[in-house]
């Protein structure tokens, strides 16, 4: 597409061209003459530009609007008789959503003018959008199992049956999800972005196994916390695993996968540091005390 600049630049390289054609035609042209009585051929010279007189506009219904006008506005509604095309597949990844409408607002504001949105304001509107279609929908209460009780026994369940998920559940390697992207890209093989699987799979048992654990009700705050930072993480890995068919939705979820893995952090430091000045104490051993310290 042709900036500004080059279009102005076109047009006046355009219009020398036209000029400099007429007054090469003109200086190679014969002046027309005509005999004079004694013989001689003089210039005629023409010293007033002939009349020129306007067609007249029609409008043979006196509405003031020209026939010309009328014959060009359609006021019949489109109907498309035809079938759809069967090999039209329509898109589906975020990505073909994007381009579709990116192209679409494009043409829009070109049609617009000086009305219509600058590509700037086009991209921040884009990226805007993006980021809000890339949004978890977030747990909320209804979700989770609320317990009415809060005793210091409630409490210290709570914490070891946490725990014990994290710690017993289906466990993977230790390569990190980020590096097992970064090294498929290199190489361009989607196929080892299979590894990512089990990730997933390990991250969506941790999600659906705790939301069914019975949450002492001064803690489900805390709880919705974890839950949702470990929805965010698997929506992470989830989008880097189809990196090579939806690029685009990758790209938004890889750049706040370290958000969020810093959150689930915190998520589960907070949990234990609250259930701690509740007075919860860990025996040595029990699941809880082996999270927290490390120790078995």
């Amino acid at each position: 597409m042709l900036s500004a600049q080059a279009r102005i630049a076109a047009a006046l390289l355009f219009a020398a061209t036209i000029i400099s054609t007429s007054l090469f035609l003109r200086a190679n042209t014969n002046t027309p003459t005509v005999p004079t009585d004694n013989g001689d051929q003089s210039a005629v010279v023409v010293t007033t530009a002939p009349e020129r007189k306007p067609l007249p506009e029609l409008d043979q219904n006196n509405d003031g609007v020209p026939d010309w006008q009328e014959a060009l506005q359609v006021t019949t509604p489109l109907e498309i008789t035809g079938e759809p095309d069967e090999n039209y597949t329509p898109p589906e990844t975020l990505t073909e959503q994007f381009s579709l409408t990116f192209f679409q607002n494009m043409v829009r504001a070109k049609n617009y003018g000086a009305f219509g949105a600058s590509t700037d304001e086009l991209a921040e509107n884009s990226v805007a959008t993006l980021v809000q279609q890339t949004q978890d929908t977030l747990l909320t209460e209804k979700d989770i199992v609320v317990s009415d009780d809060v005793s210091l026994t409630a409490l210290s369940t709570y914490g070891n049956t946490v725990a014990d998920i994290l710690l017993n559940g289906p466990q993977t390697d230790d390569e990190n999800e980020a590096e097992i992207l970064l090294q498929a890209l290199r190489a361009q093989d989607a196929e080892s972005l299979k590894k990512l699987d089990a990730k997933i799979a390990a991250y969506t048992f941790f999600l659906e196994t705790l939301k069914e654990v019975p949450v002492p009700s001064t803690l489900r705050s805390e709880h919705l916390y974890l839950l949702n930072s470990i929805q965010a993480v698997q929506s992470d890995i989830a989008a880097m695993r189809n990196t090579f068919q939806d690029p685009m939705f990758a790209l938004i979820r890889i750049k706040r996968y370290q958000e969020d893995t810093q959150a689930l952090l915190t998520a589960l430091q907070t949990i234990y540091t609250t259930l701690e000045r509740s007075g919860v104490v860990w025996t040595p051993g029990s699941p809880a005390y082996v999270l927290t310290t490390g120790d078995n």
